[in-house]
């Protein structure tokens, strides 16, 4: 099971390695869908520890990103690494990636704030 929580403001905080193994990406992205279906719709921070970026590692969150947009949930992930936030933002349709927990869930808070604005 992958470490979460859920903010006061409702965003789900899950914790990935980011020397995430190939044998660990299935069951990673089991857990995390499994979160996912618990909290609908929820804003999600995907918080990579602080360790370069495996291609397990990077593959999970690609999925992760794929089931979000599917779900319409809002991502943002968190990538201390700076090799890890570079390789995260190379491709075209990358999820929005941050330095911190803290920026990631301010700008989560802040789309879900316009969201409730409009309605």
């Amino acid at each position: 099971m992958l470490p979460f929580k859920v903010t006061d403001g409702g965003v789900l905080i899950i914790r990935l390695r980011a020397d995430l193994d190939i044998s660990g990406r299935a069951a990673s992205a089991w857990a995390i869908d499994g979160c996912l279906t618990g909290h609908r719709s929820a804003p999600v921070v995907l918080e990579l520890s602080d360790a370069p970026l495996t291609p397990a590692a990077m593959s999970t969150v690609l999925r992760v990103h794929h089931m979000c947009r599917f779900a319409g949930a809002p991502l943002a992930v968190v990538a201390a690494h700076a090799e890890a936030r570079r390789a995260l933002t190379a491709g075209n349709a990358a999820p929005a990636v941050h330095p911190t927990r803290s920026s990631a869930v301010a700008a989560l808070s802040a789309t879900l704030t316009k969201v409730v604005a409009a309605a």
